[in-house]
């Protein structure tokens, strides 16, 4: 079975061979360039020279010089612009890099529903210990202060707003306000 990372590397080596490729058309498009040069020049030299044996071996010459820079000019040309592999295996080595991504990225999203399911719980104590708390201020204002309106006013007589509409405890950092928002998340990601 192939990976992303298989995927990648056979990806690379491709595009490395056609760069390879490239350059070494290049420098023999250079090469013929020069061919055609140098067969030019001895074509002039043989007009002037008035010499037939020497302007029909270098007009030979440069034909073929033409022809291999024509030929090497064509080859730069596929090797720049046409795809390195059929439409049938493009296709297919997309749908395959996005399956295998799809597949990577629900591994994370499991392992972070894990954490989810952990801070739930933490949440869930969170809660018991908030609502354990409150029972405890509630138990004060009752029992042990007789639910006194004394009690519930500053030694100035100012009231205390928590105590006369009835104490509660509201945590600073409360774990289990977010829950339910975290639930909606992992719930409305995995409906997808």
């Amino acid at each position: 079975m192939e990976t992303l990372q298989t995927i990648k590397t056979k990806i690379e080596k491709m595009i490395e061979q056609n760069n390879k490729d490239i350059q070494n058309t290049e420098a023999e498009l250079i090469k013929a360039n020069q061919a055609v040069s140098n067969a030019q020049e001895k074509l002039i030299q043989a007009q002037k020279e008035i010499d037939s044996q020497k302007y029909v071996k270098a007009k030979d010459e440069l034909w073929i010089a033409e022809h291999i820079r024509e030929f090497y000019d064509k080859q730069l040309t596929t090797l720049k612009k046409s795809p390195l592999i059929p439409y049938e295996e493009f296709h297919a080595m997309i749908k395959d890099v996005e399956k295998l991504a799809n597949e990577e990225q629900k591994t994370y999203f499991e392992l972070a529903n894990e954490k989810i399911k952990e801070i739930n719980k933490l949440g869930d104590k969170a809660l018991e210990k908030a609502q354990s708390v409150d029972a405890l201020l509630k138990n004060i204002v009752k029992e042990l202060g007789k639910n006194n309106e004394d009690y519930k006013k500053t030694k100035d007589g100012a009231i205390i707003s928590d105590l006369y509409c009835g104490i509660s405890y509201k945590p600073r950092h409360a774990l289990y306000y977010h829950q339910s928002q975290l639930e909606k998340l992992f719930n409305h990601v995995l409906d997808h």
